[in-house]
């Protein structure tokens, strides 16, 4: 427990304190779902087997609503799906015009909104480091909308081949497979 007056150690040398995110969707709401199944069970039926079934009924409606709130990454994964098409061309036509790759990575994540800023901002800044292709280019190939695009580029960073060619034809495919997606869930 902390105690006035204490204080905490350092962390050791490059490490960063993470900070739990903020819950999202359902997960907000969770002790006024947990605070409405209590009282239903009190109203409902009442005395100490009430308060009993109330107090039962909040944690497990809590327990389910952590369990079953994905806290937006679904949501996430589907606007990210959404873009990964328009970022490769982005992508493409930014080097068929002659920019590097890290130029033009940045300018791509500079112009799209989230989540794909944020994924291709980190692999720019990689590549400005001078990072491996396949470390620079892992926070996209751990994303499924956008595993594609990373692989295009690392296969063709680590092979000589046109990259412009490949993206083009990735974001080619990746219309298919959202348009594939997109009429799955309408069904």
């Amino acid at each position: 427990l902390w105690r006035p007056g204490s204080r905490r150690l350092p962390l050791p040398h490059g490490q960063v304190e993470r900070k739990s995110p903020a819950p999202t969707g359902l997960s907000r709401f969770r002790s006024a779902i947990a605070a409405g199944c209590f009282l239903a069970g009190v109203v409902i039926i009442g005395g100490v087997i009430g308060v009993v079934l109330g107090t039962l009924a909040g944690v497990v409606s809590v327990k389910l609503v952590i369990k079953l709130d994905d806290g937006g990454a679904a949501a996430r994964r589907d606007l990210l799906a959404a873009q990964a098409p328009d970022v490769a061309d982005l992508l493409a036509a930014c080097l068929a015009s002659g920019a590097s790759l890290g130029v033009a990575t940045r300018e791509v994540a500079a112009a799209v909104p989230e989540p794909a800023r944020e994924l291709f901002a980190s692999a720019a800044a990689h590549v400005a480091m001078g990072a491996p292709p396949s470390e620079a280019w892992q926070a996209v190939r751990a994303e499924p909308a956008t595993a594609p695009i990373a692989r295009a580029v690392v296969r063709s960073l680590e092979s000589g081949s046109a990259l412009a060619d490949s993206l083009s034809a990735c974001a080619s495919e990746l219309r298919d497979v959202r348009k594939a997606q997109v009429e799955v869930m309408a069904r």
